[in-house]
């Protein structure tokens, strides 16, 4: 059997079969690339759009935050304005307040003042006192006096008229005298007790 492949053959059917393999694994390369490059382009194109997406939607974002920043800084404002205009009325009337309280203050200042200005001194209290002490020491002295004296006239017999009459009149003396004193011990205590109030 002959056959007809001789290495000449062999070699060039090689030859053109490797020559095809190549163009063909060129344009396998070249499709290879054109779809890398078009997958490139399109990634690119769609990270361009998401990017400007992007971009939409942080202007969108800001635009909104901007405008509730402005709001809120009004309101603030507002707010800030009212509670000025509040504190100005607050401070109106507390000063208001204030300054009647101090008339108060002062006013009972000067009635303690007016007080202490009627008030008996401590020295003249004890003058007032021992005077009175001395005056209440007579008086009684001379009831004692006036009982002894009575006392004897009865005891003479000097006469009944005479006696009753003179006593009648002792008496008054003496109820005056004592009636002066009881007041005067009156007079004395309430400026004491006012003294010790004081």
């Amino acid at each position: 059997m002959s056959s007809d492949w001789t290495v000449d053959t062999l070699r060039e059917s090689l030859a053109q079969q490797i020559a095809a393999d190549r163009d063909g694994m060129r344009q396998q390369v070249a499709d290879l690339r054109d779809a890398t490059r078009q997958q490139i382009a399109d990634q690119r194109e769609a990270g361009r759009q998401q990017a400007d997406d992007m971009r939409r939607l942080l202007d969108e974002r800001y635009a909104t935050q901007t405008k509730a920043l402005d709001a809120a800084f009004k309101a603030a404002e507002q707010a800030v304005a009212v509670a000025l205009a509040n504190a100005e009325k607050a401070t109106g009337k507390a000063e208001l307040a204030a300054e009647r309280r101090f008339e108060s203050v002062n006013e009972f200042r000067k009635a303690l003042t007016d007080q202490t200005a009627t008030f008996l001194p401590r020295s003249e209290y004890d003058a007032a006192h021992a005077a009175l002490s001395d005056r209440i020491t007579a008086a009684g002295e001379r009831m004692a006096a006036l009982e002894l004296r009575l006392t004897s006239r009865l005891d003479r017999g000097d006469g009944t008229d005479i006696g009753a009459a003179t006593s009648r009149t002792e008496r008054r003396l003496d109820t005056g005298q004592l009636l002066l004193v009881l007041g005067v011990i009156i007079a004395a205590a309430a400026v004491v007790v006012a003294v010790l109030k004081g």
